[in-house]
């Protein structure tokens, strides 16, 4: 999923919430997306949505924001069916951008020429993405990070929460003060309660669906549609797909390459 980061002179805090650690989920949160699911991903800064200080207007800031409109995400359509994810990513100049997930590859067409593009999910100029079956930015959520029951937005919801981890150096207690090299680094958590939060996630407590996923600079916003269009890759895609599978399958039998 690309995002685009904006430098801002501090990092924004996220939702405070006083969670309920005594009231456990029923059954354990599963970032697999079912066959079939629709859902958009609205993006947020922390601000917006009144985690944290209030941000003062800044003209400067806002002139920057419209210079960069047309590759600052708004939000994202995503719908998954049959080993296929699509993303419909709507910019802050209202132009929009499809492409789709699926074989281990990010497929689209170049939004100047038109031409179908096969790119590398893990380092394409389009930005990342969180995967194809699977909320990624979400794989973190398990127990271990659960911290009680909280209302976000008038919701109950299972709050799970990442924070940095404590950076502890070890050293040989029988050598000088600072004079022996650092050793190994822990990172047990031993206090959380002024540890800095890295990420939180809210997960709805009847339907186990993700609400939000808060960090330091953004906020998703989730919401599942009621309803689901069948689709598939376009037929230009199909056919670049077709043409490099055939030049794959050539490759391997020319080189006698095993399966």
């Amino acid at each position: 999923m690309i995002i685009a980061m904006v430098a801002t002179t501090c990092c924004a805090q996220q939702t405070a919430v006083q969670p309920d650690p005594k009231e456990r989920p029923s059954k354990p949160f599963s970032n697999v997306i079912p066959d079939g699911t629709a859902w958009v991903v609205t993006i947020k800064r922390p601000w917006e949505l009144g985690a944290g200080k209030p941000k003062k207007k800044d003209p400067a800031e806002d002139a920057y924001l419209a210079k960069f409109a047309g590759t600052t995400i708004k939000s994202i359509d995503n719908a998954y069916a049959s080993g296929i994810r699509r993303e419909v990513i709507h910019y802050g100049d209202e132009s929009k951008f499809t492409r789709y997930v699926a074989r281990g590859l990010l497929l689209y067409e170049d939004r100047k020429t038109g031409e179908p593009v096969l790119d590398d999910p893990g380092s394409s100029s389009t930005g990342p993405t969180t995967g194809v079956n699977r909320l990624g930015e979400l794989g973190w959520v398990a127990d271990k990070y659960y911290i009680g029951v909280a209302s976000y937005h008038g919701r109950a919801c299972y709050v799970y929460r990442q924070f940095a981890p404590e950076v502890v150096v070890q050293q040989d207690p029988n050598a000088e003060p600072q004079a022996a090299p650092p050793g190994p680094a822990s990172t047990e958590l031993k206090n959380f309660q002024n540890a800095r939060i890295l990420a939180t996630a809210f997960i709805d407590k009847e339907t186990m669906q993700p609400v939000a996923y808060e960090t330091m600079y953004e906020v998703w916003l989730y919401k599942k549609r009621d309803s689901f269009e069948a689709f598939g890759l376009p037929g230009p895609l199909k056919d670049a797909v077709r043409k490099q599978e055939e030049a794959v399958a050539k490759m391997k039998q020319k080189y006698n390459i095993r399966q």
